[in-house]
C-alpha cells in the first residue's frame, strides 16, 4: 500500500445484498491495514445492515442521488480530506461526485460478470493494495436491540425456517411460485414440526397471506420489521430458503445454513457464501441466461420455465439429504 493512503470513502448505493457483498472488500482491508481509516457512503435501508460493523469508522447517508443531495454530500465529506474513493457504482453522477470531492486518488469498480460479485469488489482495491487477502465470507453485525426483539417474538421450543418469497421485480427468473412455497411449507412441517417465518416488505403481504393460510404453523413478518429486525429474526433460524435477493446474503453474512432458489442468474456471480449453503438450479441449456427477461416467459406468466422446473420436492430431498433440521 501506497504510505499516503491513510483514509478511505468506499460509495455503494445499489441494493442490500450489494452492499454486503462489499463486506468483503472492507474487511480484507482492515484485515491488512488496520489503522485504516474507512468511511462508507451510501442509502438508508442499507446503511443498518453494515452501521454496527467495527470495520468501518463511519457510514454517510445520502437521500437519493440527485445532483442537489450529490453535490451537498460533497461539501461535508471534501472537509474529511480523502485520500482515496473507491466507487463501487460507477455512473455518470458518481463519477462527478468523485470530482467534487477532490481526494488524492480514486479506484473505480469494473463489473466483470466471470467473477463473484465480492470478489469483484474485492479486486477494485488490489491495484492500491497489492498484499491484500481475501476475506472470503460475508459478515453481518447486528444491534443488540434488534437480537433481542427477535428472542421475544419466536419461542425457544420450536425449530424455525424461514422463506423469503419476495424478490426483486427488476428481473425476471427469481421469483419462486407461491403453490411450491406451500408445498414446502406443509411438508416441513408434518416432518419437522418446525415454524415458517416469511419476511418480506408489505408488498409482499399479499403473497404471505397466500401462504400463511395453509398453516398455523406459518407465521408472516412482512412489513412489520425494519431490516436489522429482520436480519435479526433470520439469525434465530435453523435454515433460510430463498430465491436470489439481498435477505439471502444477508443470512449467510449471519451464519445461518441457507438454500438458494437459483434461476436466470448465475451461482457462480451471486451464489451464498460460506459454510451451510445449498443452491439449486434448473438443468436447462439456457440457464443461467443472466437477463432481465425471459423470452420463454408468456403473456401473463409470473414464474419462468427455470424457477418453475426447481420442484418443492427437490428442494425437502435437499433437507433431508444434509440433515439440515
Amino acid at each position: 500500500m501506497e504510505p499516503e493512503i491513510k483514509k478511505i470513502l468506499i460509495l455503494r448505493f445499489g441494493a442490500l445484498g450489494d452492499v454486503v457483498h462489499t463486506s468483503c472488500l472492507f474487511h480484507s482491508l482492515k484485515r491488512q491495514h488496520p489503522d485504516l481509516s474507512v468511511h462508507y457512503l451510501t442509502f438508508k435501508e442499507p446503511s443498518l445492515l453494515i452501521e454496527n460493523d467495527k470495520s468501518l469508522e463511519r457510514i454517510w447517508v445520502a437521500d437519493n442521488k440527485s445532483y442537489k443531495c450529490l453535490n451537498s454530500l460533497a461539501k461535508a465529506l471534501r472537509k474529511e480530506k480523502f485520500d482515496l474513493f473507491m466507487n463501487l457504482q460507477p455512473s455518470i453522477r458518481t463519477k462527478i461526485f468523485s470530482l467534487m470531492l477532490s481526494p488524492k486518488k480514486v479506484l473505480t469498480y469494473k463489473k466483470d460478470f466471470s467473477l463473484h460479485a465480492t470478489e469483484n469488489f474485492w479486486r477494485t482495491a488490489k491495484p492500491l493494495f497489492k498484499e491484500m487477502g481475501f476475506e472470503k465470507e460475508l459478515k453481518v453485525y447486528l444491534p443488540e436491540k434488534s437480537l433481542k426483539k427477535a428472542v421475544s417474538l419466536l419461542p425457544a421450543n420450536k425449530k424455525q425456517v424461514a422463506f423469503i418469497t419476495e424478490v426483486s421485480p427488476t428481473r425476471e427468473g427469481r421469483l419462486w411460485p407461491a403453490e411450491y412455497w406451500k408445498d414446502l411449507a406443509k411438508n416441513l412441517i408434518s416432518k419437522y414440526n418446525c415454524e415458517i417465518l416469511l419476511t418480506g416488505t408489505e408488498k409482499n403481504i399479499p403473497r404471505a397471506n397466500e401462504i400463511t393460510a395453509v398453516s398455523a404453523g406459518i407465521k408472516s413478518f412482512c412489513g412489520k420489521l425494519n431490516i436489522q429486525e429482520s436480519a435479526a429474526l433470520l439469525a434465530r433460524c435453523s435454515l433460510v430458503i430463498s430465491g436470489d435477493t439481498g435477505p439471502l446474503h444477508i443470512a449467510s453474512g449471519l451464519g445461518v445454513p441457507v438454500i438458494g432458489l437459483y434461476g436466470a442468474m448465475p451461482v457462480s456471480r451471486t451464489g451464498p457464501l460460506g459454510c451451510g449453503c445449498y443452491t439449486l438450479v434448473s438443468e436447462r441449456k439456457c440457464v443461467p441466461c443472466n437477463k432481465r427477461k425471459c423470452k420463454y416467459l408468456k403473456k401473463n406468466e409470473l414464474f419462468t420455465p427455470c424457477m418453475s422446473d426447481i420442484k418443492s420436492d427437490y428442494v425437502f430431498k435437499l433437507i433431508e439429504n444434509n440433515k439440515l433440521l
